[in-house]
């Protein structure tokens, strides 16, 4: 036992141990599974590495976890939130690193050793080449030194790519790449090697001599590496109990737990610092920030109960979701690098949208695609549904990205870039602008927009209406439509790209015509953009689901017996109970009242008339008629 980690040693016969492993593999009160290599010496040990269940291999050796790690995938699952597991002594590696500070942490988690230079001497499949590929996916340039040669891992000029690319440095040795690393690793195993201090950089990261030259020396791994190694049991553990179907992980985004979808209030609230705990590990400094804040939020909610003054009170209601919503508000945001074309076309974009719109004009570190954490904090923070991102690069020129969030998460995002050629911003157009605050008319016009298929051009269509619909008005002023939007897509290509987008605003003039109807004119106004389609991000189906719900109450009530007939007149049914026809009172007419001549004289006594007919029906019984007056 130490601390709290139940530990079970099991010396058996080499020639029984896949039996042993594929027992502890079944056995539901082990969770992890460690084995001391080498055993045969052989390519068996490696069919033993895989022998080892996914879920209990806290070494990091199987082939999922090693084929994750080289192609840098960190995430088990669609929705990251299930970690990979790496090798614990390249990891250990990896956080004495980031202890000593030589990851950057102001740059984006993946990119923080971008413009170190680090030289591995080893590259053995358990820690030389697996370390070489952890560092070069970080952003380091890589020197992995062998008997064999040298070899450098890097993801690329300015770590475009995605993962690591290993080329071979004909003609290197370690007297080559050593002066040039800030950080130098040895991992020899044995005393006869040992490293030439003199051609480590000055400052950089082997005898006592090393001490003299190196500003920091770590002699060992090995207790970390231990640590390291209760960290990915935690992980696995940690990664059982994560949701793992689409209807839990709704379920976990609202704050419940699986399954219990009726839990009351308390036992919701309870589950969120759950799922925080789970995440925490994966966070970067700025979303940790914003996980403590909401989590200070949450703790607040379940102390507080009752909001006890007005101030409080507001708050909490400001929070509520509202069955009309209020208008949307656009953020306008802009890159690190923004070309002036698209800086000036999202200033014309943010005078159509005004008042209902915040424009930031500092440069921001974001790549919505790469990692949306950012965009969301600033929805978040300024109650922004809508997000349009302007940035600039060689891959993508003029780029122009239109974000939707629901629940303060990104929605959906659709990438646009610019065609410089014909672009015009709203200055170069003579004549008048129209009013501030005012709804356009919005016009789409190709046959891509009605697909019943969902694609890029039906999400552009999305988007843009959202965009520019403004708030709902229950009546129109014809005054008011002073402009109009019009989207136009033309027909693919001849290469098969996509066609592009044409986007033009109107203003709608209205002259006399000598009639009741004015005459309608229409005058461009700027700004003119085309789009060539880029990426894009659709929501995802439960999510849209849980987006596009309407509130109780918001619906028409149907009126009962009421319908419309094709010529559009109302008909109404009206339901009576149950009528006695013998107690329905006609109306007497004229003609069948009796003569007076042929009535009884009044005094007289009442006749009795009797029919064979009826006497024979009533027995003999009299029936008496009465006298009419």
């Amino acid at each position: 036992m130490f601390s709290g980690f139940q530990f079970s040693l099991r010396e058996v016969d080499r020639e029984e141990l896949e039996g042993y492993i594929l027992a502890a593999n079944d056995d539901t009160t082990v969770d992890g599974i460690i084995v001391y290599y080498p055993i045969f010496n052989s390519r068996q040990d490696q069919y033993l590495q895989q022998l080892i269940d996914v879920g209990k291999d806290v070494e990091g050796l199987s082939h999922r976890y090693v084929f994750n790690m080289y192609q840098n995938i960190r995430f088990l699952d669609e929705q990251k939130l299930q970690k990979s597991i790496l090798p614990c002594t390249p990891l250990a590696i990896v956080k004495v690193l980031e202890y000593l500070k030589v990851y950057n942490t102001i740059l984006p988690y993946g990119n923080r050793l971008f413009g170190h230079s680090i030289t591995i001497v080893n590259r053995s499949e358990v820690v030389g080449r697996p370390l070489a590929a952890l560092l070069a996916n970080d952003g380091a340039c890589v020197y992995s030194v062998d008997v064999t040669g040298v070899q450098q891992f890097t993801r690329g000029e300015g770590i475009k790519k995605s993962r690591h690319d290993v080329v071979e440095k004909d003609g290197w040795t370690l007297e080559n790449c050593a002066p040039l690393s800030d950080v130098v690793i040895s991992g020899v195993p044995g005393e006869a090697f040992k490293f030439p201090t003199h051609l480590l950089k000055e400052g950089a990261n082997f005898g006592p001599e090393v001490k003299d030259k190196a500003s920091i020396y770590v002699p060992a791994i090995g207790k970390v590496t231990i640590i390291v190694l209760l960290r990915n049991l935690l992980r696995i553990v940690q990664n059982r109990k994560l949701p793992s179907n689409e209807d839990d992980l709704a379920i976990r985004r609202l704050g419940g737990s699986p399954r219990q979808e009726q839990d009351s209030g308390p036992q919701v609230i309870r589950s969120l610092p759950l799922l925080l705990s789970y995440m925490d590990a994966d966070l970067t400094q700025q979303t940790r920030v914003k996980k403590d804040r909401v989590l200070a939020f949450w703790n607040w909610m379940t102390s507080l109960g009752k909001p006890k003054t007005a101030r409080s009170k507001r708050e909490l209601a400001k929070r509520e979701p509202l069955a009309h919503e209020n208008t949307k508000v656009v953020l306008f945001l802009r890159g690190t690098t923004c070309s002036s074309l698209v800086q000036d076309l999202l200033s014309d974009i943010n005078a159509l949208k005004r008042p209902f719109t915040i424009r930031f004009t500092k440069k921001n570190e974001i790549h919505p695609f790469e990692d949306a954490s950012s965009l969301e904090f600033f929805s978040q923070k300024n109650d922004a549904s809508l997000l349009l991102f302007g940035s600039h690069s060689k891959k993508r020129p003029h780029c122009m990205t239109w974000v939707r969030c629901f629940g303060g998460h990104v929605l959906d995002m659709l990438e646009l870039y610019v065609i410089k050629d014909t672009a015009r911003t709203l200055a170069q157009f003579k004549g008048e602008k129209c009013k501030v605050g005012l709804k356009p008319l919005l016009s789409f016009s190709g046959a891509q927009f009605e697909s019943p298929v969902s694609n890029q051009y039906t999400l552009a269509k999305s988007i843009f209406t959202d965009f520019f619909r403004g708030g709902e008005s229950a009546t129109v002023d014809v005054e008011g439509l002073q402009y109009m939007i019009n989207f136009a897509a033309g027909e693919d290509a001849q290469d098969g790209s996509p066609a592009k987008i044409h986007m033009r605003c109107w203003r709608i003039i209205t002259k006399r015509s000598g009639q009741k109807v004015p005459r309608v004119e229409v005058e461009e106004m700027g700004p003119r953009i085309d789009f060539s389609i880029g990426r894009t991000k659709e929501a995802e189906a439960s999510i849209w689901k849980d987006a596009m719900k309407k509130p109780k109450g918001l619906e028409a009530k149907a009126k009962k017996n009421i319908e419309t007939d094709i010529v559009g007149d109302k008909i109404g049914r009206i339901h009576l109970g149950k009528q006695d026809l013998s107690e329905l009172q006609t109306r007497k007419m004229k003609g069948l009242k009796r003569d007076r001549e042929t009535d009884i004289e009044d005094g007289a006594d009442d006749i009795s008339i009797v029919s064979e007919d009826e006497a024979d029906a009533t027995d003999g019984v009299e029936l008496k008629r009465q006298r009419i007056a």
